[in-house]
């Protein structure tokens, strides 16, 4: 099988810190999208989509399934280039500099595909030594025993459940420390303990001074992200500090 995770996989993202605030003290734009239009034959997926979201942020985006939410974070990762517009990432554009583009964010699609010769751990090691990443083993194995998965370590992902699967390609993305990382419906697949687990690993990444959006339509209220963009018939509209009165109506309306 093919490892399934952008057009050449895993190869995006640079190992380093971001910073929050520019020498003015205002809060940087780790990604702008601008005007982005994608259609699937003729049904306009993305109308004109744009956003920014700030570095060292959490943003969750919201709608009902069909809406467009998968679409709009391939395009966000490169993965689907929009009929109009442009994204940049740490300003480097996805049309003009993709390559660059590319190293600056992970992207782990709701069912994410693997390399069938390669064991749970061999993926851990072929994303370290992808990105250079020295001293990566502690790390790996904290990320795996965290999510469970330790005892699975010399297992093939091929024999995983869905949920399984999902928590080796978080274990590979968060091994790597993306400025950008981008999730679709990340705590579908999970349990309760593990969506907990996650959300912890979510705060640490925006802590550390990344960003991290996720596509989601099952928070809890404990798990309050910095913003939510709420995607419904090809516009995204954002709300900006979300509380629990808003979460419990928001996900109401959109399931």
């Amino acid at each position: 099988g093919v490892l399934n995770f952008g057009c050449n996989p895993w190869q995006a993202a640079s190992v380093h810190q971001s910073t929050n605030v520019n020498e003015k003290g205002q809060a940087v734009a780790v990604l702008v999208a601008d005007g982005l239009m994608y259609n699937y034959g003729n049904h306009q997926v993305l109308d004109g989509v744009s956003l920014e979201l700030e570095t060292g942020t959490a943003v969750a985006l919201i709608g009902v399934n069909g809406a467009g939410k998968s679409t709009l974070l391939r395009c966000l990762a490169g993965w689907a280039m929009p009929q109009k517009g442009d994204v940049t990432i740490n300003e480097l554009s996805l049309r003009t500099q993709e390559q660059a583009f590319r190293r600056e964010v992970i992207f782990v699609p709701d069912t994410p595909d693997f390399y069938d010769s390669l064991t749970a751990w061999d993926h851990l090691q072929f994303v370290a030594q992808l990105h250079h990443i020295e001293d990566w083993e502690e790390t790996a194995e904290d990320l795996l025993d965290d999510f469970h998965l330790l005892s699975q370590a010399d297992a093939y992902p091929f024999s995983f459940s869905r949920g399984m699967r999902y928590k080796l390609a978080l274990s590979m993305a968060l091994l790597i420390e993306p400025p950008l990382l981008l999730l679709d419906e990340p705590f579908g697949p999970l349990d309760a303990v593990s969506s907990d687990l996650l959300w912890q690993q979510l705060q640490a990444v925006r802590d550390a001074g990344r960003t991290v959006l996720f596509s989601t339509h099952a928070l809890l209220e404990t798990q309050l992200p910095d913003q939510y963009l709420l995607m419904r018939d090809g516009h995204l509209t954002q709300i900006d500090q979300p509380d629990t009165t808003k979460i419990g109506a928001l996900l109401t309306h959109v399931d």
